[in-house]
């Protein structure tokens, strides 16, 4: 119906189409006002003086909303002063990019807490101290110290592949308050051709600083000294402050110089009122001495799970006073002994305690000369079995090894067995180890089965190359001989085919009259 609003009005028309603005480019068209003010904020954040910078960063918060502040972030430079952004910027994306762009894409986040932020602040600050020299200024130590103060809530392990000012950390480390996991290796670590012997290792003087930091810093869990040269007189020195760590659970000294008198006093850790959870002095100097003091505070020890005296001189002197003590010992579950020259006469002790101590769960003896054929006579051999494989050698039920492998049998809590290079027979080695393995599998709920169904191409199946021939044709050769046999099959099972083909279409012969002669059988082919 037509009313005469609607005439008032008159006819609807079309909106008005500028087709001049429907051909410009999108990059021309102007950003909204919306997006140039949030970019200008960004731009700000970074050129404008300290008390200007102080003045935004307490505005935006109340002026902006959660989405335009998270779109300044995204718009963020990155070279923002550390000790600025530590205060300042709590947003994870940021951290993300900052720390993919100076350090790449393989920084593990799952060692830093899971968090962005604290891995970057913890690998700049580990970075300026490893780029520290000996001759180092006020200036540089000041930057340090400003990092250090202002990243301090979130640095909870530092990890230093070199130190080659021989700082003392105390200057840094009294302003960290969670501070748990310390790795230090002392001195230059690449030289090249200006190789100097007093580049390396620790000095008295950093024993004394650093017993002083572990004393001090309460929170300390882990502490980590490797490559460090350290020596008995380092040790008595570090034992200073070691003393007071109760809060100490993992201690590792590797790859240095420590002696029977250092283990001596090393041992000292494993009493009640310390609970140390994981010792390692591999690669050390440690001989029978000094094995037999550890054992002997091993004993009592309850807290100790892991403890490794790999590549040290224990010999089997030392070695048999530590498995008489684990005898006793029902905490420790990881025990590494091998490259120590042990031989037969520690095996009497070694199947004792793995008869009696059920709650070691891997035991490491590889590197060992534990059986050497020349000197004894124990293997007998077997016949082979039915299918024809060699059956693993058996061995006199009183010689020592026979007891050995008896005691792995019935020891239900052993699950990892290495005996590599133990100069054992290698289908007993491999009949211990496949035992253990078992065993490791039931426990975790994997069957047996389906861990060693694993197809395997023998050795005669693998073609050889011919003279001439490149490995390439050799494994070309058998496919096309193949398919040259498959296609001769077909041929020559196509004709006959063909030919009862045709005679099936064919009427069927009718038989002979009376008095005629019969036809006679067609000519074959």
């Amino acid at each position: 119906s037509f009313s005469p609003a609607m005439a008032a009005i008159g006819p609807q028309k079309p909106p008005i189409r500028f087709r001049a603005l429907e051909k410009v480019k999108p990059e021309l068209i102007p950003a909204p006002l919306q997006d140039l003010c949030l970019r200008r904020l960004a731009k700000n954040l970074k050129e404008l003086d300290n008390d200007a910078r102080a003045k935004l960063w307490e505005a935006i918060p109340q002026r902006l909303e959660q989405q335009q502040i998270e779109k300044v972030f995204t718009l963020l430079s990155l070279e923002i002063p550390i000790a600025e952004a530590a205060i300042r910027i709590h947003d994870e994306p940021y951290w993300k990019r900052r720390t993919v762009a100076h350090f790449g894409r393989n920084v593990q986040i799952k060692d830093h807490g899971m968090s962005w932020k604290q891995a970057f602040i913890e690998l700049v600050l580990a970075e300026k101290l490893e780029k520290l020299q000996i001759n180092y200024t006020d200036e540089e130590k000041a930057a340090i110290k400003e990092i250090v103060w202002a990243g301090r809530k979130y640095i909870f392990q530092l990890r230093l592949s070199q130190l080659p000012s021989h700082v003392d950390l105390n200057q840094f480390f009294d302003a960290l308050p969670a501070l748990t996991r310390l790795t230090i290796t002392y001195g230059n670590r690449r030289l090249g051709m200006n190789y100097e012997r007093a580049l390396f290792g620790m000095k008295i003087s950093d024993a004394h600083y650093l017993a002083r930091t572990v004393r001090v810093c309460q929170t300390l869990t882990s502490l980590s000294l490797p490559c460090n040269m350290v020596d008995d007189e380092l040790v008595r020195m570090l034992m200073a402050g070691l003393k007071h760590g109760h809060m100490l659970t993992s201690l590792d000294l590797s790859h240095n110089r420590i002696g029977d008198r250092g283990a001596r006093r090393l041992a000292e850790l494993l009493d009640r009122r310390f609970c140390l959870h994981h010792l390692d002095l591999s690669d050390n100097q440690i001989h029978a001495n000094g094995a037999m003091h550890i054992g002997a505070h091993l004993a009592d020890n309850q807290t100790l799970a892991v403890m490794n005296l790999r590549l040290n001189r224990c010999e089997d002197n030392g070695v048999s006073h530590l498995f008489q003590d684990m005898c006793v010992n029902k905490h420790l579950r990881v025990l590494n002994v091998s490259c120590n020259d042990l031989t037969i006469r520690c095996v009497p002790y070694l199947n004792e305690m793995v008869t009696q101590n059920s709650s070691l769960q891997s035991l490491d003896l590889s590197g060992n000369p534990i059986y050497n054929p020349a000197d004894t006579d124990e293997m007998v051999d077997r016949p082979p079995t039915p299918d024809g494989e060699g059956a693993p050698a058996a061995l006199e039920e009183d010689s020592p090894i026979a007891q050995f492998v008896q005691a792995i049998e019935s020891n239900r809590g052993l699950r990892q067995l290495d005996l590599r290079s133990c100069a054992l027979p290698t289908d007993l080695e491999a009949s211990l180890t496949r035992t253990v393995k078992h065993r490791d599998l039931a426990a975790k709920g994997i069957p047996v089965e389906a861990y060693e169904r694993v197809p395997q191409q023998s050795v005669e199946e693998i073609p050889q190359p011919a003279e001439g021939e490149t490995e390439e044709q050799a494994e070309a050769a058998p496919a096309e001989s193949a398919a040259e046999e498959k296609s001769v099959d077909k041929e020559e099972g196509g004709a006959p085919a063909e030919a009862n083909g045709s005679a099936e279409e064919a009427p069927p012969a009718q038989p002979p009259a009376e008095g005629e002669a019969p036809a006679p059988a067609a000519a074959e082919g």
